[in-house]
């Protein structure tokens, strides 16, 4: 929901400032938009995208989970979208709004898009929220921009014999645009973590109905994303017991092993990168096991919550 008075000032402030640069003011670079008011800064953002003069697709180099799927004989190019997370642009667009409703207060502290590594500097929270009010301000001329550098980087990835994967939400939890989206990139594969219940079913029911299979496409592929409390808890078991994905964040350091199995279905790594449509199996249950990430209060912060559960647990 828009508060009307905070997203028209946001979005005339991201009207003049195309303005300014059609009429050929010099762009600001990020780290002069780094020294500005939260406010300046976001909405020059948004409106550099808007004109093409900033990528709004999150290459390998700039998000390690992507990074680390390039680096691997997986046959894929891994590229996603990092909008802001949970309530990050409240502030600018009003209400109560929310880019994650499934979140946690617990999840978005520990959000490996934007609480933790690189996710966590001021130039990447920029970044996000100017992607997220370019798309709210212009939605039709973003999806028209977001859809050439996606076809772009598909062609780009050809020539070099990759596939493309593409994460709609990196830090985000925009489901339904993210389905839209790939109906719009037939080429591409999609895939996502929700913690809304009805978008991990949504390619489950395709494949129930027949008009898909676990790997056809344009079909976004995911799992759902268990969060602390006993509510996200129970649907995660039950959607386990019905043969679907979830991820879990376990309570377990950076490089020790993950448990075998979690309630039953088998664990696969999903910090060897984030392509885990790879290797879960097509026909039955699993679990995408993910490692507490941040600094140390992030971490106990998240094993405390429940957040990150305990091996056996």
């Amino acid at each position: 929901m828009k508060d009307f008075k905070e997203y028209i000032a946001t979005s005339l402030a991201i009207s003049e400032k195309r303005e300014l640069l059609r009429n050929g003011t010099a762009a600001p670079k990020m780290r002069e938009q780094c020294k500005m008011k939260a406010f300046d800064a976001v909405t020059w953002q948004a409106a550099l995208l808007l004109e093409a003069r900033r990528k709004l697709v999150t290459s390998a180099n700039s998000q390690t989970k992507l990074d680390k799927a390039q680096a691997t004989d997986t046959g894929y190019a891994n590229r996603g979208l990092t909008l802001s997370s949970a309530m990050e642009a409240r502030p600018f667009i009003g209400g109560r709004f929310t880019a994650c409703f499934g979140a946690t207060v617990s999840c978005a502290l520990a959000c490996v898009g934007s609480q933790t590594g690189q996710g966590a500097l001021p130039s990447s929270k920029i970044a996000r929220i100017g992607r997220t009010l370019a798309m709210h301000v212009d939605m039709k001329h973003f999806n028209a921009l977001l859809d050439c550098e996606i076809e772009s980087e598909r062609m780009r990835q050809a020539i070099f014999g990759f596939k493309l994967a593409f994460r709609f939400n990196v830090a985000s939890d925009h489901w339904r645009l993210a389905t839209e989206c790939a109906k719009r990139n037939k080429l591409v594969k999609f895939y996502d973590y929700s913690a809304i219940p009805n978008a991990a079913y949504e390619h489950a029911r395709q494949i129930a109905s027949g008009n898909a299979s676990w790997d056809s496409q344009p079909y976004v592929q995911r799992v759902y994303s268990r969060k602390d409390g006993p509510k996200s808890d129970l649907i995660a078991r039950a959607m386990l017991k019905d043969g679907f994905g979830i991820s879990v964040v376990f309570d377990i350091k950076k490089g020790d092993t993950l448990p075998e199995f979690w309630n039953g279905s088998p664990v696969i790594d999903g910090d060897v990168n984030d392509l885990w449509f790879l290797r879960a199996p097509k026909d039955s249950a699993f679990v995408v096991g993910l490692r507490v990430k941040g600094s140390n209060k992030q971490k106990q912060q998240a094993i405390d919550s429940g957040f990150a559960v305990k091996v056996g647990a």
